[in-house]
């Protein structure tokens, strides 16, 4: 029995379990106590007692240990590799790297797996600033592609991924993923800061670490080709 669970439980929680359990306690006994005199009703029983696994007793013991699996609630569950949709998803890794992960729909990929020769599939990354025109860059991807890692070249800003197939010079968006915000890549110590948290990271040794606000360009950025 888990005595961490168990000190969540009220007083009246405590005395209506103490209770069921056969366990006898004087009035105003402390909670500390109750919960200790109820931890050793039960390793008591535990010890004179087998369950088995599909037994009310034990399925009420894994109940209170906070660590038990019922039988029979997952065999049957399965969780497929292939939902038959065309989308993309993203998801922030650190500053300046976005996860994305995308799939095509069978019905999609007859269309296209005919023309994978002469068409190319690349993933547009353009920052989401709510105005038109803003910047964007490719990357090329494999027709089995599934993932990749972008590099971006800023961090705090919002950016999409497109999932994109061209063929003579025309391309179409096949899926648009969520709008991602990078998170910034120093400690950006305003000067609005209550005086408590500025006094705290004077404390923590913050002025010693000499941090340098690096360059809001990123050198590392993925080109396109014709950037190359």
């Amino acid at each position: 029995m888990n005595p961490e669970i168990l000190s969540l439980l009220s007083d009246e929680e405590l005395k209506i379990l103490a209770e069921k359990m056969n366990i006898y306690f004087p009035e105003g006994l402390e909670r500390i106590f109750l919960i200790e005199e109820i931890i050793d009703a039960y390793e008591d029983d535990t010890s004179d007692k087998t369950f088995s696994h599909d037994a009310p007793d034990h399925l009420e013991e894994k109940k209170l240990a906070g660590t038990g699996f019922i039988p029979g609630r997952l065999e049957d569950i399965s969780i497929p590799d292939y939902y038959n949709e065309t989308y993309i998803n993203a998801i922030v890794r650190d500053p300046l790297w976005i996860f994305a992960f995308w799939d095509i729909a069978e019905s999609t990929q007859q269309k296209y797996i005919g023309e994978a020769e002469t068409s190319r599939f690349f993933l547009r990354i353009t920052e989401a600033t709510g105005f038109e025109p803003s910047f964007s860059y490719d990357i090329a991807v494999n027709f089995d592609d599934r993932k990749w890692y972008i590099n971006v070249p800023y961090a705090k800003r919002s950016y999409r991924i497109d999932l994109c197939i061209a063929k003579c010079h025309k391309a179409r968006v096949l899926a648009r993923s969520n709008i991602v915000r990078m998170p910034s890549q120093y400690l950006d110590i305003s000067s609005k800061l209550p005086q408590v948290t500025r006094s705290l990271l004077v404390l923590s040794g913050s002025e010693e670490l000499h941090l340098i606000e690096p360059k809001e360009e990123n050198s590392l950025r993925i080109m396109t080709m014709e950037g190359e």
